[in-house]
């Protein structure tokens, strides 16, 4: 047996939804040419994030011609650094997030077509890692490491987040784990792995998606706010997190240190959250076809 039709996403009516919503529309256009300026801009800039250009003469310069946004403390291009500090706070945001999705999406289908006891103990598992607030989590991990790798940190990010996404997973499941197409595939003999697979991810996915798309936006906070203590992004490495932090010292004579990164990390999670709140529109069951 089939799935039913009315339970399938509608892929193409949900992109609909979206273009025809202007505030999906502005927020993906806003990331998508911040994404292009990351990527491009580093080749296209003179000067190196890392520069130091004339550390006599061209320390905390005004923006201007010559430096539209001004040099820090170490005469170190602001604008250079605002770009490449970006590819860093999204590429690692997004890596982890990638990371912690594929991790509870495992978990929660797991879970959910799992025995009653397995099912309990992993459940619990997971509500014992919500208990505990990421922030502390993380600087529990990370008090005892001074220089922690990138792809590192990435990990530790990814295995501190993804209890919220197998617990959405796992709710998902079972909400659909007893319909008529998963019982017959059941006694038609197809294995757990392809019930889940086939069966389960599709009805899965665009919750998870939802969720996901917020999750970018609280991972660049909280990378920002760990590069912010120093236990973050290393330097000579730049990120928005750290290029804040960089100029949290001088805020009151050059606060063009801080507040251009500070700009950018404000409008990639605002535009991320109204974008998950478009696709949770787009996603709400009202709304998808019936038959």
């Amino acid at each position: 047996m089939s799935e039913p039709r009315a339970q399938r996403q509608d892929w193409g009516g949900i992109m609909q939804r979206l273009r025809a919503d202007p505030r999906s529309v502005l927020a993906a256009s806003v990331l998508l040419g911040l994404a292009i300026v990351v990527v491009v801009g580093p080749m296209l800039l003179p000067h190196a994030a890392y520069e130091q250009l004339d550390i006599t003469n061209l320390v905390h310069v005004r923006p201007g011609r010559e430096h539209l946004l001004g040099t820090d403390a170490y005469s170190r291009d602001v604008l250079a650094r605002v770009v490449s500090g970006g590819r860093v706070s999204l590429l690692f945001a997004t890596s982890a997030v990638l990371v912690q999705t594929v991790i509870g999406i495992g978990w929660g289908l797991s879970a959910g077509l799992a025995g009653r006891r397995t099912e309990t103990v992993m459940m619990r598992c997971v509500d014992a890692g919500m208990s505990v607030p990421r922030a502390l989590l993380l600087l529990a991990m990370l008090a005892g490491v001074p220089q922690v790798p990138l792809w590192l940190l990435v990990l530790m990010m990814a295995c501190t987040g993804w209890f919220v996404i197998a617990r959405l997973v796992h709710g998902e499941v079972r909400a659909i784990r007893s319909a008529e197409f998963v019982l017959a595939a059941r006694a038609l003999g197809a294995s757990r792995r392809r019930i889940a697979l086939r069966h389960l991810m599709p009805h899965v996915l665009g919750p998870v998606l939802v969720s996901s798309t917020l999750a970018v936006g609280q991972i660049i906070v909280l990378e920002a706010g760990l590069s912010w203590l120093g236990i973050g992004v290393q330097a000579p490495r730049a990120s928005w997190g750290n290029i804040i932090g960089d100029g949290t010292e001088f805020i009151s004579s050059a606060p063009w240190v801080s507040i251009a990164p500070g700009i950018c990390l404000v409008t990639v999670v605002l535009a991320l959250s109204a974008l998950g709140d478009g696709l949770r529109d787009a996603l709400a069951p009202g709304q998808l076809p019936r038959t």
